[in-house]
Order: C-alpha cells, then structure tokens, then sequence
C-alpha cells in the first residue's frame, strides 16, 4: 500500500512535466537536478550529524542524559526534513497541484 501512494504522485508528475513545452522542460530539468543534489548532500550531512549527535551522547555521559545529543538529533532531522520537503513542494508545483498565478 504504501508502495501504491509514492508510485501515484511520481506517475502525476511524470505526466504533467512531459507535456511542458521545450523550454519550461529544460527549466523543470534544471530545477530538478539542483534540488536531487542538495537531497544528496542532506542526506550526507545528516549522516554526518547523527555521527556528531553519538559523540556527544558518549561524551556527555550519564550525568546530563544527553541533552545536547538530543537536540543534535532533533536539528539534524529536521533539516533533512526540510530539504527533502524542498524537492516534494517543487515536483507539486510542477505537477500543477499547486497552480502559481502568472501575471
């Protein structure tokens, strides 16, 4: 099922942006290429971030219970969450299920 809810939205957008015209398409393929590499450098920093997250909980101890790990956590998920979120609001607008009024 939930193979099912990512295969539709991916199947809209893969319509929507194949009836583009040549140059809104190498606009939307510009767009898209930039927004897959800063997913690919998130998702490196998080990773990144976790590692940092368990160097403080070692170091921290039990005396804090983890406090400052706790919130390299929370910081590090909510920033892959945020450029991940980036590439999901651009394929909706591409798609047309969010309209952008155009002057």
């Amino acid at each position: 099922m939930r193979r099912l809810l990512l295969v539709l939205p991916l199947t809209v957008v893969a319509l929507a942006t194949s009836a583009a015209k040549p140059e809104e398409q190498a606009m939307l393929d510009a767009f898209d290429t930039a927004l897959t590499a800063v997913a690919v450098a998130a998702s490196g920093l998080a990773l990144s971030g976790l590692v940092w997250a368990g160097f403080l909980l070692m170091a921290d101890g039990a005396s804090e219970r983890g406090g400052r790990a706790r919130g390299a956590v929370f910081m590090t998920v909510l920033g892959l969450a945020l450029a991940l979120s980036a590439k999901g609001l651009a394929a909706l607008i591409a798609s047309g299920a969010i309209p952008i009024p155009i002057p």
